[in-house]
């Protein structure tokens, strides 16, 4: 069955509490030595019955010392709920592990499941913050000076998760550092900067920053073994709902370039982008006025294709109808950028809210839409059973570049284009990409692309294949883009319209079925 991997890491999951030791005989002396000194520096291991339960609330002070996030994470060894709260918006987005499955939601309250690359690192991560990883065998990676102190780097393997570094101080045993996986996609550092008894003798992490974030996160409140029913551990209910009225296909768009739907929001009609590339809903300057928002918040700190931010204001939506059913008490930005290079000239796009709370069927051929409820069975007997990585509200698969390398691909049915890629990736990986650079060709291959933040100039040509399963798309355009890094690429509308989709996000997976004809 196509991505087996990613559905057995549910299965693997669910083992995840008992973290051991392997009887492994290659295991470093020297590595297991230094772990077994910060395994006394800490005074515990996950498992020891130290800490069978924990509450802790943590802020996130910028530079220049506001508070701008807090949080609050209810912990049972390795399960946990984490509820975060965006200080200046007011919102709230929460993540956890049932023991079965990793999960998260956004600011409207919608519960999807993490899959692939993220989870293997969410594994890591829930071992770190437990002191989990000094239970594995390590070896070791060298020297080095973190804010100078000499430290010596051990490196563990996680089972079903990312490997890591640990920068351990060998006078005392404490982590200077924690970089999990090294030279991956998903390498993130952690600089420790102190820290602190949960128990008397019993320390946990105090403080931190992330990679080269000035900012720092700090634990300000600790609660240890106290108890936490299940329930506090499930996913919270949505905070926008479903109202699904009209079972029927109904009309939508379909260009070259897109697929739009007709959509009413708070009794004001607008025609929307429907892109699964967005994590938001967002509305033109235009629209917004016409429909007398209330702003809640203003943003300088987004991105999107052709731009590394996005200026957008927050606004809450009462009611969006589409096809006769309506999306109530919705967040959703207001886009300050403008829509470039839309000949439809729309009032907006429509992205992960759509999706995150319905079954959404697009018949391409058709050019008709359905909404369904997330309990209504759906058929995947005819199509292509895809599990999808939804951590960013993007959907993510992994595909094959040329018949040889894996990628991570965004499918993007807001984006024209084709396949963008990063240009690293040609270079690392030794890929074959066709470019006309002679004087009549050049203006063809490099040319100007568009995105909701605005416009970029990316060099274009040909790739051999791209793979998703079985379902491989020959001879197609690629442009390199400086939005993209490492593996991750974008796969536009061309490659998404000749297939009939069911966007099942609520259970992490899309069913795709090509086109007859195709």
């Amino acid at each position: 069955m196509l991505y087996r991997k990613f559905a057995s890491l549910l299965l693997v999951a669910a083992l995840l509490p008992c973290l051991r030791l392997p009887a492994a005989a290659d295991a470093d002396a020297g590595a297991q030595a230094l772990l077994a000194k910060h395994k006394a520096f800490a005074g515990w291991q996950l498992g020891d019955g130290t800490f069978n339960t924990l509450r802790l609330e943590r802020e996130y002070t910028a530079p220049g010392g506001r508070v701008t996030e807090r949080s609050l994470q209810r912990r049972v060894a390795l399960l946990y709920r984490e509820t975060i709260t965006n200080v200046t918006q007011r919102t709230t987005e929460e993540r956890g592990f049932t023991g079965n499955v990793f999960w998260a939601t956004n600011w409207n309250g919608f519960t999807t499941p993490v899959f692939g690359d993220l989870a293997k690192y969410r594994i890591t991560y829930d071992g770190f913050l437990n002191e989990g990883l000094t239970a594995l065998p390590g070896v070791l990676r060298g020297q080095a000076t973190v804010d100078g102190t000499p430290v010596t780097i051990v490196r563990v393997a996680v089972p079903n998760g990312d490997a890591a570094d640990l920068y351990i101080d060998p006078a005392t045993g404490a982590f200077a550092k924690v970089v999990i996986d090294p030279g991956g996609d998903y390498e993130t550092a952690f600089r420790i900067l102190s820290y602190v008894d949960g128990l008397p003798g019993k320390k946990l992490l105090g403080s931190y920053r992330v990679d080269n974030d000035p900012g720092v996160y700090s634990f300000t409140k600790i609660e240890p073994n106290l108890p936490i029913p299940n329930t506090e551990l499930h996913p919270p209910a949505a905070v926008a709902t479903w109202s699904f009225a009209n079972p029927n296909p109904f009309p939508i768009k379909t260009t070259d370039d897109r697929f739009y739907v007709d959509a009413t929001i708070d009794g004001v009609p607008g025609r929307f982008i429907l892109d699964t590339g967005a994590s938001e809903i967002y509305l033109t300057d235009a629209f917004a006025k016409r429909s007398h928002f209330k702003t809640l918040w203003s943003n300088d700190d987004g991105s999107g294709i052709g731009s590394s931010v996005v200026k957008s204001d927050g606004v809450k939506i009462d009611t969006l109808t589409i096809g006769g059913n309506t999306l109530s008490n919705v967040y959703a930005q207001i886009n300050r950028s403008g829509f470039e290079g839309d000949k439809e000239a729309p009032d907006g796009l429509i992205g992960f809210d759509l999706f995150a709370g319905a079954v959404v069927t697009i018949n391409t051929a058709a050019s008709t839409m359905t909404l369904a409820d997330p309990s209504t069975p759906v058929d995947t007997s005819s199509g292509l059973n895809v599990i999808v990585d939804l951590s960013s509200q993007q959907p993510r698969v992994p595909m094959t570049l040329n018949g040889s390398i894996a990628v991570n691909a965004l499918l993007d049915s807001g984006d024209p284009a084709y396949v963008l890629l990063a240009k690293d990736l040609i270079s690392r990986y030794g890929m074959r990409m066709l470019v006309d650079n002679s004087d009549v060709g050049y203006l063809q291959s490099h040319l100007a692309m568009g995105g909701v933040a605005g416009v970029e100039a990316d060099e274009c040509g040909h790739i051999e294949s791209l793979a998703l399963g079985p379902i491989v798309y020959q001879g197609t355009n690629a442009c390199t883009s400086p939005s993209f890094d490492g593996r991750e690429i974008l796969v536009g509308f061309d490659f998404l319209k000749h297939f009939d989709m069911i966007f099942d996000y609520p259970h992490g997976r899309i069913i795709m079925t090509p086109h007859k004809e195709q």
